[in-house]
């Protein structure tokens, strides 16, 4: 069980939630196989294919690659650049549409606001409630200062815009320089929080989508050099397997704690694989994850992560020996004086791909450390 300041947090229960879809099959084309004929036997005349309905399935299918390419366009392909954080972002839909959204947004001050949420149902009802939460979400974030405020109007936006729907949601402001995240939870999976150990941020509220007088709390912490933010749907925890199972919570603190500095973009990965592996990519719902890790103030530590999270901890090891045996680099210049030499000694060790992306990782962490320190 999880400590946090000497205190005992409870275990998430593990619970299930079915939504109704009512998107219950799709329109499936039908296959006619010629009828062999023996000789002498009269031949009997097949039906016609219907051409228009064979047209009107083509045109269903393009609607739907359409309403996939404006979903992913709401859902934004790419994290922003937070300097001094790596920022992940991903959702797989269980079917061709899906419920979940996360979005980001940049707020006076230099705060920057982080939603994460869950719309009920699956397929193209969700999806439709999904673009107008977001929308709603989107107009009442700038319109507030705090995360409570900003959930209680979509609340009530909701209320008035989805009827007969209901949304979970998690905001939270988050201010880069100083790690500080204020959080507002409407019924929403809690946040974890990655330190040497999985920590819950418990901050509980009704979905939206309830109650109209519904009031939600804050909830503050912050988050060290080293430590990373992950927030997900339940998608991922119930997970379910062929024989029923569920991946659960405990799975999911055991594949975090098998190696608990993976920067954003590797955890991702490997949470995403153990779901498909899980699952035999068959998702029974949504599953989104965003995922937010403070770099190290220490640059030298850092740049060990960067590459232990390329190559892993062993190659790391011997690389580093070899490359810095006189010294290793305490500047950005430094570092990128060093770049040459360190590409060429990669590319001998690991081959040519592997360096490339090892040096591109590297670049990528030392624009962010110009622009941050």
């Amino acid at each position: 069980m999880p400590v946090r300041h000497d205190r005992l947090l409870p275990e998430l229960p593990t619970r299930r939630r079915v939504w109704p879809s009512l998107l219950s099959h799709r329109q499936r084309r039908r296959i006619v196989v010629p009828k062999r004929h023996s000789p002498g036997e009269p031949v009997l005349h097949e039906p016609a294919v219907d051409e228009a309905a064979q047209q009107r399935a083509r045109e269903i299918e393009q609607e739907l690659q359409l309403a996939r390419d404006i979903q992913q366009g709401l859902l934004l392909e790419v994290a922003p650049h937070l300097p001094g954080w790596e920022v992940t972002a991903i959702s797989l839909p269980a079917r061709d549409l899906g419920g979940d959204l996360y979005d980001f947004l940049p707020l006076a001050n230099g705060l920057h606001g982080i939603m994460i949420g869950d719309v009920s149902g699956k397929g193209l009802p969700a999806a439709l409630r999904m673009a107008v939460a977001r929308t709603v979400f989107r107009h009442e974030a700038r319109r507030y200062a705090d995360p409570a405020s900003t959930i209680a109007a979509v609340n009530r936006g909701i209320l008035s815009e989805i009827p007969h729907g209901m949304v979970t949601m998690l905001y939270l402001h988050l201010e880069p320089h100083t790690g500080a995240v204020r959080c507002a939870n409407a019924g929403h999976i809690f946040p974890l929080l990655i330190t040497d150990a999985i920590q819950e941020l418990e901050i509980s509220g009704l979905p939206l989508g309830v109650d109209s007088e519904s009031e939600y709390t804050e909830l503050n912490a912050v988050i060290a050099p080293g430590e990373s933010l992950l927030l997900y749907t339940d998608g991922l925890i119930e997970a379910t397997r062929a024989d029923g199972a569920i991946l659960g919570f405990e799975r999911l603190v055991e594949l975090i704690m098998v190696q608990p500095q993976r920067k954003p973009r590797a955890l991702a990965a490997a949470l995403v694989q153990e779901v498909r592996t899980w699952t035999n990519g068959v998702l029974s719902d949504d599953v989104t994850l965003v995922i937010l890790r403070r770099r190290l103030l220490d640059l030298a530590a850092e740049m060990r992560s960067v590459i232990v999270d390329v190559i892993g901890s062993e190659a790391m090891h011997t690389l580093w020996a070899t490359a810095f045996a006189d010294g290793v680099p305490a500047t950005v210049d430094a570092w990128r004086e060093r770049l040459s030499p360190l590409q060429s000694l990669a590319q001998a060790q690991f081959g040519r791909g592997l360096a490339r992306e090892l040096l591109q990782q590297i670049r990528l962490t030392l624009d962010d450390y110009r622009e941050h320190v």
